[in-house]
């Protein structure tokens, strides 16, 4: 098979679905600044939990529409935007480990769709594959066993070619898997326990959203000028004095996010990608590439009232820079009686000697197709080749080599892994639990370790600055018997 043009693809898609005045207008796209916005002027909106429509003994069943909704991102004006059941970011699905969650998805809008459990350990047909397509009309049925760990979770748009423009229209909400043990521990619990869903936009002067995808951002990835947090523009939280746990998801198509607090306490790391460390990593700041999660406890105990903390973004690397999150505003006494124990969930480190198999991803920019593009092991993604054959229930080592001057976020689908080493040295604290995106620093090697349990079928792997991904930085693996 021919591998095909997925930049000259995805450009026409772009230029030839825009219609003028539609819902789809990206008129004004590019070059220049969004409407200007305060910082720490509107709350932290939370995104509402989906109610099941039915349940049985063993399964939830729920139901999603995506749709064109409207919603005020830039005060007074009003942004169409692309979501699930119209809303931005989607709502969340909480659901308990080993406990089926069935979900309907049904596309009302006018391109195709796919979804993917982002970190769900998921059958192939419901893994969201970007060519497991959901057309304009139609509708998927996604199942999955929930059969891991609690942990934070997301599902977003995966539909091939287009799923940074899709992703940055909001398709992407929260999923978060509970167990019996998360729950046995004293950790911030209910109220306390908070999504944060990290975003940059641009938006044009009519407050609609502005995608611009040219040759340069398909290279650099798309970064916004405006960035929000649950959907609004640098919002502010007031809490109380007492710990609160923070589920921070990096949902920008491709900034990275140094976090620290202005106060310079350091934070205390309790969970990554695919949850619990084995203990808490005080950290004095947590970079956080697209498509990873990191999971923080803040004592605001250690404030008084009246005092304003900002969560920051030392990050600069991104133009422009945007060194402010959120703020949080400590308003009141509390009683508190979660605490962080000292130990988290059991962790056993697999030994590199157990892999059968080493395989190495070489990841660099290749002239294809008339165009300098990235590509893993000098190829564009071709849904027809298969890249890998793992066995089930064998353990293999990858080794993901960066030949170029940008880091790059790799997303294995299927399993949680274990990083190995980064440039030969072991993860940091906070690094070292279970993962399914690996930033590969520019110049460098990161290796990591996993068992393909369960699942057989194909599936991805692939960069997670979206823009990437979309332009064939992808390679398919197929797990055999």
């Amino acid at each position: 098979m021919k591998t095909p043009n997925y930049c000259s693809v995805s450009l026409l898609l772009f230029f030839g679905m825009v219609t003028a005045g539609s819902a789809y207008d990206y008129s004004g796209f590019g070059g220049t600044s969004s409407p200007p916005v305060t910082a720490f002027a509107v709350p932290l909106p939370i995104p509402p939990v989906l109610a099941p429509t039915s349940s049985d003994a063993t399964t939830d069943y729920y139901d999603l529409t995506m749709q064109v909704g409207q919603k005020e991102i830039i005060r007074g004006k009003l942004t169409t935007i692309w979501g699930y059941n119209g809303m931005f970011p989607g709502p969340t699905i909480i659901t308990k480990r080993d406990r089926r969650a069935v979900v309907r998805q049904v596309n009302n809008l006018q391109e195709s769709m796919s979804v993917h459990l982002h970190g769900g350990h998921t059958p192939p047909e419901s893994d969201g594959l970007p060519n497991d397509l959901i057309g304009p009309g139609a509708t998927k049925i996604y199942t999955y066993p929930n059969n891991a760990p609690g942990s934070t979770l997301w599902y977003h748009d995966h539909a091939s070619d287009v799923t940074g423009r899709h992703v940055y229209m909001g398709l992407a909400a929260f999923y978060l898997l509970w167990d019996d043990f998360e729950n046995s521990l004293p950790l911030p619990k209910g109220g306390q326990d908070i999504p944060l869903l990290l975003q940059d936009r641009s938006f044009n002067s009519d407050g609609s959203l502005n995608y611009p995808l040219t040759d340069s951002t398909i290279r650099t990835g798309v970064t916004g000028d405006r960035l929000l947090v649950n959907g609004a523009v640098q919002p502010y939280l007031q809490v109380a004095r007492r710990k609160m746990r923070f589920r921070i998801l990096n949902g920008s198509n491709a900034r990275i996010y140094k976090l620290a607090l202005s106060s310079g306490v350091s934070l205390v790391q309790i969970a990554s990608d695919g949850g619990l460390l084995a203990a808490p990593a005080l950290r004095q700041s947590i970079s956080v590439a697209p498509a990873e999660r990191v999971e923080v406890v803040i004592d605001f105990a250690l404030y008084p009232v009246g005092t304003s903390v900002i969560l920051k973004n030392l990050d600069n690397s991104a133009s422009p820079a945007i060194p402010d999150i959120m703020r949080f505003d400590v308003v009141a006494e509390a009683f508190d009686t979660s605490s962080v124990p000292a130990t988290l969930r059991p962790f056993t480190r697999i030994p590199e000697s157990s892999a059968t198999v080493k395989r190495t991803f070489t990841l660099e920019q290749s002239y294809q197709n008339g165009r300098n593009l990235w590509t893993i092991n000098n190829k564009l993604y071709d849904p027809a080749r298969i890249d890998a054959t793992p066995r089930l229930n064998a353990t293999e080592v990858w080794t993901f080599e960066n030949r170029s001057g940008e880091s790059h976020p790799i997303h294995i689908h299927d399993i949680e892994w274990q990083i190995l080493d980064i440039n030969g040295s072991k993860p940091p604290s906070g690094d070292d639990g279970w993962k399914d995106v690996f930033l590969v620093p520019a110049w460098g090697k990161l290796r990591v370790i996993g068992t393909f349990t369960d699942n057989i079928g194909g599936y991805v792997s692939h960069c997670h600055k979206l823009e990437h991904e979309d332009h064939a930085m992808m390679f398919s693996f197929q797990v055999l018997p």
